[in-house]
């Protein structure tokens, strides 16, 4: 219930927000020709949301051809539709419910504004920037699921190193119309002769062999031709290894692992900078998040937006730290810092704070009431009891099936579906079961409680998801990947990979949420996330997008300047191609600094993903009001009324605030006095001194004021990331869906 009050709180203020059209610079406030009249109308403020329905008040002005303006406030509602894609809302369905002015008192006049205002307003709904909207929520109660926080097995290498993982003891399994044996679960590409002796792991052009799994691998330019063939079926050509700044081949090491893990690596000795204005010193030659606390002597280091400590970065016994406990200088990082990116999982800060906000926000669709999809088994179906609820999960089904109440549910690609058998056929589900909710982490379904059906009509079921969905889960007063939990792998004659948490050196981007990090193959392999044969990484909704640069590398951070930075794509063939070197760091004397910046094409949803006619993802249009005479306000800095929720319309030049009086002028109204009620006025109109604020209006006007400015900051921020360089954008695609199923969203099975 918690999770959902704060989700209807986030949502609220992104349909206040989905009045503002998508141009250039987002810009405030909104004019609308209307008959003989302009109207503005000036950043909405929220109010509440409720099943998909939010409301908002905004103040407006109404100027009549040759008049005064006339300011007032209304009120709308509508249903809130959200493509995280473009990171923009649209409300939809907008009626205007409410209409005051303080400054009419004449009815014929005041029915006649509330008329031109309710029949123009809906006719200009635009897109919002939702950054915006993050950065005017309240927070709410925190969070605190029982999510697993026992440290990976952590390695720590000063050279160029790439972590193999797999998902517990290798599992073999023949490679038709061939003399090996490929390890299925892993990611990577590796293979065995058949009889166990040797091994070999290859990609992007180089090759390593060992005697066992564990190692020690040893490169080799000698492998079997038909290995190469191997690898060009599945990259779709033959690919050269990453090189260093002197254009020679960078060999990393290979570091093995059966256990959750994650690899901390340097480009030689640890580098220790100080952070200005901290007791903080950060590790500048690594992709991986390192600080030295100087007054503890301690490393901390962010994995999956969990911190970890221990007294030498070479040494066992990290231990885990509660983001609340960490030293107080964390919270001192400065924004536009080369490490302003931790702040997101820093307790106290903006960026934490919207970062918990933003994980609140769904992708929505529009879901048509004839959709179906299909489900598979390995087999008859398998059902396990998920502890302490009454819900039976299926085991070996090619996506998350639950038994509730003698009735089946399957969520496939988030949306969810219904039917009177497991086998089908599936209808689109209009309402979710209430025991959803009560699943709890330690079930690899867990997930589905964050995707919701918000609204129905005879035709269409509008659903969404937040990136619970996606493995971000609010925990406390920060945002975590993954739940922490171990989940046992389905392998009968199809494997199915659960879900994970570590390993993929996990970064949280306030534009693009989680992401790979550098350290997955660090330029030398292709990640096989998606690859042989159909996928690896559990369901897709798993699956991290690919990885977008933390931008703040370059030299500046996520709020602040923007450097160069390698990139690591995803293509069509759903590998995940690295580009870099060593580190991957720019300006570190590796990888490959001279290359164009590119920034990935924005990733699909997983409505994308699926690739059903019959689910539709929200798409704000990108028009800046074409066609229906909505237009930015042309006087720069105008943004600047707001209403209160009687109805009073105020402004601010940054220091005083002033409030319409009732003959329709703005007069500075004085400092709040005392904790009681505002002190009369001592004349009428302007004649006299208006009564003071009362100290809660006050406070909440600030608050407004500094959101705005704050969200602006927000939208600037995300409208300045690296635009597309020479070599263009990387295919649309994000994480791939798996192959195998009608939906494409389905489990990826290796086939036995």
């Amino acid at each position: 219930m918690k999770h959902l009050l704060r989700s209807r709180a986030l949502v609220s203020l992104l349909g206040l927000f989905a009045l503002v059209p998508l141009v250039a610079q987002d810009q405030w406030p909104l004019q609308l020709q209307a008959g003989n009249g302009t109207i503005t109308i000036y950043q909405p403020q929220p109010e509440s949301y409720t099943n998909g329905t939010v409301t908002a008040r905004a103040a407006v002005a109404w100027q009549e051809r040759g008049g005064d303006p006339v300011y007032g406030a209304i009120w709308v509602k509508g249903f809130l539709e959200v493509d995280r894609t473009t990171r923009m809302g649209t409300l939809t369905r907008l009626e205007v419910t409410d209409v005051r002015s303080p400054a009419v008192t004449d009815s014929t006049r005041i029915a006649r504004f509330k008329q031109v205002l309710a029949a123009e307003v809906p006719k200009h709904v635009q897109p919002i920037s939702i950054d915006r909207l993050v950065a005017s929520l309240d927070a709410g109660e925190a969070q605190r699921p029982d999510l697993k926080h026992a440290p990976p097995r952590i390695f720590y290498k000063e050279e160029a190193s790439t972590l193999v993982l797999i998902d517990g003891e290798p599992i073999l399994q023949a490679l038709e119309g061939s003399a090996y044996d490929r390890v299925v679960n892993t990611p990577f590409l590796m293979v065995a002769t058949k009889d166990r002796k040797t091994f070999y792991l290859g990609g992007a052009g180089l090759w390593y062999t060992a005697q066992a799994i564990a190692g020690p691998w040893v490169h080799t330019t000698n492998a079997p031709a038909d290995l190469a063939k191997l690898v060009q079926q599945e990259e779709g050509a033959a690919t050269s290894p990453a090189t260093d700044a002197n254009g020679k081949p960078i060999v990393p090491q290979i570091v093995v692992s059966t256990v959750p893990a994650e690899l901390l690596q340097t480009n030689g000795p640890a580098d220790l900078k100080p952070i200005q204005g901290t007791q903080l010193l950060y590790v500048s030659n690594t992709d991986n998040d390192i600080f030295m606390d100087i007054a503890s002597q301690r490393f901390y280091a962010l994995l999956s937006g969990r911190w970890f400590a221990a007294a030498k970065l070479g040494a066992e016994g990290w231990a885990y730290v509660d983001a609340e406990k960490l030293p107080a200088d964390f919270a001192k990082i400065p924004e536009g810092s080369p490490k302003d990116g931790v702040l997101a999982s820093v307790p106290g800060t903006t960026a934490s704070k919207e970062a918990v906000l933003d994980a609140s926000i769904p992708q929505t669709a529009k879901v048509d009431r004839s959709a179906t999809t299909t489900v598979s088994y390995d087999g008859e179906p398998k059902w396990r009891l998920i502890e302490g609820t009454q819900i039976y999960e299926a085991e070996n089904a090619s996506t998350s099936v639950l038994y509730i109440n003698k009735r089946f549910y399957a969520c496939d690609n988030a949306v969810w579906y219904e039917s009177d058998d497991s086998m089908g056929p599936w209808k689109v589900c209009t309402k979710v079961p209430a025991e959803v909710k009560d699943i709890p982490p330690s079930s690899p379904n867990y997930n589905v409680k964050y995707v919701e059906v918000y609204e129905t009509t005879p035709d269409v079921v509008y659903v969404g998801y937040t990136p619970g969905y996606t493995g971000c889960y609010v925990y406390g007063p920060t945002v975590v990947y993954g739940t922490g939990y171990y989940y046992r792998p389905w392998y009968g004659t199809v494997y199915y990979p659960p879900p994970v948490t570590y390993g993929f050196n996990m970064h949280y981007n306030p534009w693009t949420g989680w992401s790979m990090g550098m350290t997955v193959s660090n330029g030398w392999m292709t990640v096989h996330v998606g690859g042989y044969p159909g996928g690896w990484w559990g369901p897709p909704m798993y699956r991290p997008p690919y990885y977008r640069p933390p931008y703040h590398y370059g030299g500046g951070g996520y709020y602040g300047g923007r450097g160069n930075n390698n990139t690591i794509n995803i293509d069509n063939s759903t590998n995940i191609n690295v580009g870099g070197g060593q580190g991957g760091r720019p300006g570190s004397g590796q990888g490959n600094a001279g290359r164009p910046t590119q920034r990935p094409a924005d990733q699909g949803s997983l409505y994308d993903r699926g690739k059903n006619p019959s689910v539709q993802p929200s798409r704000p249009s990108t028009s800046a009001g074409t066609g229906t005479g909505a237009k930015p306000a042309a006087k720069p800095g105008a943004n600047n009324m707001y209403t209160d929720k009687a109805g009073q319309v105020y402004r601010t030049d940054g220091r005083d605030w002033q409030q319409q009086q009732p003959n329709g002028k703005f007069q500075t109204v004085p400092p709040t006095t005392g904790q009681g009620s505002a002190r009369p006025a001592t004349g009428q109109g302007n004649k006299g001194t208006p009564p003071a604020m009362s100290p809660d209006t006050r406070q909440q006007l600030q608050r407004d004021q500094a959101a705005r400015d704050r969200g602006q900051q927000r939208v600037n921020s995300y409208q300045g990331r690296p635009a597309t360089g020479a070599g263009g954008a990387a295919p649309r695609g994000g994480a791939p869906a798996r192959t195998g199923t009608a939906g494409g969203g389905a489990r990826g099975g290796v086939r036995r």
